[in-house]
């Protein structure tokens, strides 16, 4: 059987080409649309200890296997405020994530700063984007492998909404620091400002 050939902008062209051209592209948009996304989920927060720590025990150092894991004292502080019940003091929470810090227990200060800035507590805001921000950054104050501006500006927004005036003053400041250096044809910075508008 003989296809007969239409007439197409571009040319010629046969029915069963057409018809095999219609196909590829449904192939196509099913595989797009079934292929596993490229978002990049958030870092999921280490799971508690099977056996909780009491808020007020220290790890052990001595590295056995009994040793806590990083997180483990806060761990524990957060499970004993959720099974309490009551509604969490953001400003105790922050007293106790500031002490941790001073200690160096930077994993525990960390996860404490992230839940009293999830219940409303603007310092805690304004410490996790201290840690973030390239400014700020240092390996003393942040679990951090590096800056993470992103995440600065996210936590600056939540300490500003609260009203820390602090977090506004940062907040500018990175602002201005990532227009320079998008203006000097820095791609990341180009990228960023997308987020600071």
């Amino acid at each position: 059987m003989d296809e007969e050939p239409t007439y197409r902008k571009g040319g010629l062209v046969s029915l069963r080409t057409e018809l095999l051209i219609a196909v590829v592209a449904v192939i196509t948009l099913i595989a797009i649309w079934l292929a596993p996304g490229e978002k990049e989920a958030p870092p999921s927060l280490p799971q508690p200890p099977t056996t909780p720590l009491d808020a007020n025990q220290a790890s052990p150092a001595d590295g056995s296997a009994a040793a806590a894991r990083s997180g483990d004292r806060a761990r524990a502080i957060i499970a004993g405020l959720r099974a309490g019940g009551a509604e969490p003091d953001p400003d105790e929470i922050f007293a106790d994530a500031e002490q941790l810090q001073r200690e160096g227990n930077q994993e525990d200060a960390y996860l404490l700063y992230r839940y009293a800035a999830n219940h409303g507590e603007a310092r805690a805001a304004l410490a996790l984007g201290t840690q973030a921000d390239p400014a700020y950054h240092s390996a003393a104050n942040s679990i951090l492998p590096g800056p993470e501006p992103e995440q600065a500006i996210k936590w600056y927004r939540m300490a500003v909404a609260d009203g820390n005036k602090e977090a506004a003053a940062r907040l500018k400041a990175l602002r201005k620091r990532t227009e320079q250096a998008a203006a000097a044809g820095d791609e990341q910075a180009q990228r960023l400002m997308l987020q600071l508008q």
